[in-house]
């Protein structure tokens, strides 16, 4: 191999090839994230999301509901929002705190874990011992 000089392969600031899947993937996921009217995508009316909860009734029996909740402002029009938004709305309020910390790992940093193993000897000095002891004096010569 010759030093210095570039022999084979790919040229200096040749881009990757196009990847389809990725440019899918990507494209599938920035319209996840972009607001939108929310209408239903089969009927084309009004959009209704599900969120279940738990209840109990008197007698201590458990049950699970389902309430529908329209995606609607004030005035009963689709609100803009985005599919994301939609769906958090859907989580109940534990869900919905795990998907936000599940999030949070890919935009800060992870803490790595420092060990220290520190051993301290000597005694204490202050910074006029420190001196004497470089100028050569000792504490007896004081003294005098």
């Amino acid at each position: 191999m010759a030093k210095g000089k570039k022999t084979g392969g790919r040229q200096k600031g040749t881009p990757n090839k196009e990847n389809p899947l990725k440019g899918y993937l990507r494209a599938h996921s920035l319209a996840y994230f972009e607001p939108r009217v929310q209408t239903d995508p089969v009927t084309g009316g009004l959009r209704e999301i599900q969120r279940q909860r738990l209840t109990q009734d008197a007698e201590g029996n458990v049950y699970k509901v389902i309430d529908l909740i329209p995606l609607t402002d004030s005035k009963g029009n689709p609100v803009t929002m985005s599919d994301f938004e939609a769906d958090m709305i859907a989580l109940n309020p534990n869900e919905r705190v795990n998907a936000e910390l599940r999030l949070l790992e890919f935009h800060t940093p992870k803490m790595k874990a420092v060990e220290v193993d520190m051993d301290v000897r000597g005694s204490v000095t202050t910074i006029e011992d420190r001196l004497r002891e470089l100028c050569g004096e000792s504490d007896e010569d004081e003294d005098d």
